[in-house]
């Protein structure tokens, strides 16, 4: 297996420099939860979405991840995403996560009963583990906003969301020159607290992230997300996923044997209006 890996002073060094950059006044960042909904950010924005959190796994050493992701809406239907910029950093050695390119377009938007309809496209460009294996994911979303309060501030301002995802997962093999697909799928809600509805609940179970293609069935995550301002949500979210018989690389990079791992996040999301 060919593994690129960065000396720990480095490693100790992007840490450092991780923690500076991203924990100004008003930031603090994530992607952490999986299911994606079918709405772009508003035409002209740019969106920021930065996360770090450790995997544990029993009888293996803990992995720490660090990654941002930036996604531009070009028209008031398609948004480019791409970064991935990261890294893991497992047994005193770091490596580069992959880098990700993601076309999305809506179909349809919608609030209330009717649900709102996109798709999405991914390549994941090979820095860490196996230089030869190009993954990458291909996928349709559907998302009801339901019980907007107010649709006149923020129409997706919802009481209550719910997600559903249908594909595949892809890898290009260029050493043996294979391809392989399988089945993707996901299911999440997004629901207010009775605390304040600044604060939601979320939850989601999912037939493996989509960054990892060795990873099945059952894998889930939940966790509170505080809805600041349309602009600025912070999540905090816990996930379980279970290897299968092989050794798998989790999304993060590092690499764990068969059974449970399990890992928290901390993610921040962060919008800026750049063309509009």
């Amino acid at each position: 297996r060919q593994i690129r890996t960065i000396p720990i002073r480095y490693a100790l060094f992007l840490l450092a420099s991780f923690s500076v950059y991203f924990c100004p006044e008003d930031a603090l960042a994530v992607r952490p939860f999986v299911t994606d909904d079918a709405r772009i950010v508003y035409k002209g924005q740019l969106g920021t979405e930065t996360y770090g959190g450790t995997t544990v796994a029993k009888g293996e050493s803990p992995a720490y991840e660090a990654r941002t992701l930036e996604g531009l809406s070009i028209t008031d239907r398609f948004e480019l995403t791409a970064g991935g910029f990261g890294f893991t950093y497992q047994d005193n050695q770091a490596r580069p996560l992959d880098l990700l390119i993601q076309p999305k377009y809506v179909l349809h938007s919608s609030l209330g009963v009717m649900p709102s309809l996109s798709v999405a496209a991914a390549t994941l460009f090979p820095l860490s583990g196996n230089r030869q294996h190009w993954d990458g994911y291909a996928m349709a979303h559907a998302s009801w906003f339901l019980f907007t309060p107010d649709p006149d501030t923020d129409p997706y301002d919802n009481n209550l969301a719910i997600h559903l995802n249908l594909g595949a997962k892809s890898r290009y093999d260029a050493g043996p020159a294979t391809y392989q697909s399988k089945l993707y799928w996901a299911a999440g809600f997004e629901v207010i607290t009775p605390v304040t509805r600044e604060v939601r609940f979320l939850g989601e179970v999912f037939n493996g992230d989509p960054f990892a293609f060795e990873q099945e069935f059952p894998a889930y995550q939940t966790g509170f997300r505080w809805y600041k301002n349309p602009m600025v949500q912070i999540d905090f979210v816990f996930r379980g996923a279970q290897n299968g018989s092989l050794e798998t690389q989790a999304p993060t990079g590092a690499e764990f044997a068969p059974g449970w791992n399990y890992t928290m996040q901390v993610g921040y999301r962060m919008l800026f209006d750049v063309f509009r």
